[in-house]
């Protein structure tokens, strides 16, 4: 199949061109910087195109020829209405194939049952969560497809709330972890997220369909963060962020500030259903936590990050962190 990737040198982008790759599809990967691109993926069976996503002629140049596009550009909350052309561009591109595009859970709100799957409503009270709702509706109804992710872990992850977490615990360091230690939250391995997004690519019934993509099991922060230590071999050192201490740090830091608003999610975690993904399109994950951290931990602690190639099957480069490039 033929498969174009925008946003493929963000953290899901490049996860998806390696899973692609190693699955014999023919892959063309969209980017702004193809140096960044090739620095981080030194594959030659991936074609490289340049251009901006925000410029319906290279989007389509980028998409020509193409059987789906996995669209995985997502602007930073102070840009974010550049989704609206970004998307617009992909989706046109994409006619009359298959568009996919990762969601994250801030459409829905607080959650109003135990699981949260695909028909809960995308009642967000937040700006942002209404926005990402609209945006995505507008996709449906276009044909194209939703899967909504948990938050991602795993190799290749170079920013966000985990990573830090991971390189703390490499560090010794205590671990800071906002609100209940207790509370049961969700995380998914990036190699299960990709398949994830892959997992429509050729099924006419994903057309216009949402999927929730849960992550292996519910796990407390405490256990999951006890993992990370086991897995680097020092004693765990975890301590309870105060949510007023949390949301004051947020206030210090910019790129923090515009997401303040789904701070309620620190008290009510939302976990995925994922009864659909699995009955239509036999998705489910494989990677549990304690094999994912130990292959996060051996990533981290290699002298060089950054590529990675296909055949690294079980190191394959996180939404809660998607990127524009």
């Amino acid at each position: 199949m033929r498969v174009t990737v925008t946003g493929a040198t963000g953290t899901l982008g490049l996860a998806c061109v390696h899973m692609l790759v190693r699955a014999g599809h023919q892959v063309r990967a969209f980017v702004r910087v193809p140096e960044e691109f090739r620095r981080r993926c030194p594959e030659d069976r991936v074609e490289v195109v340049k251009g901006d996503v925000l410029d319906r002629a290279d989007v389509a140049g980028a998409t020509d020829g193409a059987e789906a596009v996995i669209h995985c550009v997502d602007f930073p909350p102070r840009q974010f209405a550049l989704n609206w052309d970004a998307v617009r561009h992909a989706l046109e591109g994409a006619r009359p194939g298959q568009f996919v595009m990762p969601g994250n859970v801030w459409v829905y709100g607080p959650p109003q049952s135990e699981r949260v799957g695909p028909d809960h409503p995308k009642a967000s009270p937040t700006r942002l969560g209404a926005v990402r709702a609209d945006l995505e509706k507008a996709v449906l109804a276009e044909g194209g497809t939703i899967v909504h992710l948990s938050e991602v872990y795993g190799p290749g992850v170079w920013k966000g709330r985990l990573l830090a977490i991971f390189e703390r615990a490499l560090a010794g360091r205590t671990v800071w972890f906002p609100g209940d230690l207790d509370r049961p939250r969700e995380f998914l391995y990036i190699e299960d997220a990709a398949r994830a997004l892959l997992a429509p690519l050729g099924r006419r019934q994903a057309r216009g369909t949402d999927y929730t993509a849960p992550g292996y099991a519910a796990i407390t922060p405490r256990e999951f963060v006890s993992l990370i230590f086991k897995a680097t071999g020092r004693p765990p050192r975890l301590r309870s962020l105060p949510l007023a201490w949390s949301r004051a740090a947020d206030l210090l830091r910019s790129e923090r500030r515009a997401l303040r608003e789904f701070s309620y999610l620190l008290e009510h975690p939302i976990l995925l259903e994922g009864a659909r993904i699995r009955r239509q399109l036999g998705w489910v994950p494989e990677v549990d936590y304690a094999d994912g951290v130990r292959r996060t931990v051996r990533w981290l602690r290699k002298p060089q990050r950054e590529a990675i190639t296909a055949e690294e099957t079980h190191t394959v480069p996180n939404p809660s962190d998607q990127e524009v490039d």
